[in-house]
């Protein structure tokens, strides 16, 4: 009996823990370094970005952006000049974050992403829906650890 209680428990974690499907899009644009100069570059990238997007219907932005991309990218090629940069769409990890008391759910989500460079300095990420745009710098707010009582015992019991 205790072996069906700890599957059932295992099962109602992993429906717990896997993330639904939303339809969400969001914007990425990471810096080639930390120095003052990438991180002026990264912000005109974002400027841009949200320019060219502020632009376009929201209620089909998903589509406006997949279908203007080629368009995206010659509004930031020239603010980029001789620097290296991809521009993609593509499904990106992001982790829970924390700001003003408010969680913003972590998952994986479809991203615009401009990565310059190499793309090691601190990026400015923003969510794109219809109820809620805003944007953030990665020190502007602070990772969330969530913890499930339920399986911190069960963790507990197998040690």
């Amino acid at each position: 009996m205790k072996k069906y209680i700890y599957i059932l428990l295992i099962i109602l974690l992993i429906i717990i823990i896997i993330p639904k499907h939303e339809e969400e899009l969001r914007i990425r644009v990471i810096a080639n370094s930390n120095s003052r100069i990438d991180q002026e570059l990264k912000m005109k990238v974002v400027n841009i970005l949200l320019e060219e997007i502020n632009s376009y219907d929201n209620n089909n932005l998903i589509n406006e952006i997949k279908n203007n991309l080629c368009e995206i990218d010659k509004k930031i090629k020239p603010t980029l000049e001789n620097n290296e940069y991809e521009l993609t769409i593509k499904k990106m990890r992001f982790p829970p974050k924390e700001l003003n008391g408010e969680v913003i759910k972590g998952g994986k989500y479809l991203t615009l992403a401009v990565i310059i460079g190499k793309g090691e300095g601190k990026n400015w990420w923003s969510l794109l829906s219809p109820s809620f745009r805003k944007g953030f710098e990665d020190d502007n707010c602070g990772d969330v650890e969530f913890k499930f009582y339920l399986y911190e015992e069960i963790k507990k019991s197998f040690k």
